[in-house]
């Protein structure tokens, strides 16, 4: 008999932990049917200076160039921003998602990873915006392609792949944040954001 109710028991704890795993399968995979998108960015800053100071028309001003040579001396050529982007529920079931880690990459390597922690609660057709902000030295960039390069990739807007946005949203499953499997990439091509700031 005691080996029947442990036998039961056992079970039960069996039964209950399949169904919290297609539970978890279930809010994960919700995550990724989600769209991400960058609504906007703001707050661009080059060396410290925004990005619209550094051109002129459709040309480079010339008097912004010392703040960048500077900063080159230095070995310290910083690029930040707040990135609002945009999630959107297109599925027919409310998605629920707790943080994000995102993670920005400039060629191919990473340039800046952070984490935001909000709530979202999206039903069917619902979206909100996310601000995610990132601040990261671009100088190890230029040594690699070169300073002029670099430059053109930020302002004007073919930089295909040169910067890109990246993002690891989570649900919370009991006590503990359980995280996409992988990054979904949101935005190959952060530069043409920057791009139509200094338009």
């Amino acid at each position: 008999m005691k080996t029947r109710n442990i036998a039961l028991i056992c079970l039960a704890m069996l039964s209950i932990f399949l169904g919290g795993c297609a539970v978890s399968k279930k809010n994960i995979d919700a995550l990724a049917k989600c769209d991400y998108t960058v609504e906007s960015l703001q707050d661009v800053r080059l060396a410290g200076r925004a990005v619209d100071s550094y051109t002129s028309g459709n040309s480079v001003n010339l008097a912004s160039l010392p703040t960048v040579a500077l900063a080159m001396l230095r070995k310290d050529l910083p690029l930040e921003a707040k990135v609002n982007m945009k999630v959107s529920n297109p599925t027919t079931t409310k998605t629920a998602i707790n943080s994000f880690k995102y993670l920005i990459e400039i060629q191919g390597k990473p340039l800046f990873e952070g984490t935001v922690d909000q709530n979202i609660q999206l039903a069917n057709g619902e979206s909100t915006v996310v601000p995610l902000t990132f601040k990261a030295n671009i100088f190890g960039a230029t040594q690699e392609k070169g300073l002029e390069n670099v430059l053109n990739e930020i302002f004007t807007r073919k930089g295909e792949g040169f910067l890109v946005l990246k993002i690891k949203p989570s649900v919370k499953i009991g006590n503990s944040n359980i995280y996409y499997p992988g990054y979904i990439t949101v935005d190959r091509n952060l530069a043409k954001s920057i791009g139509k700031l200094v338009m």
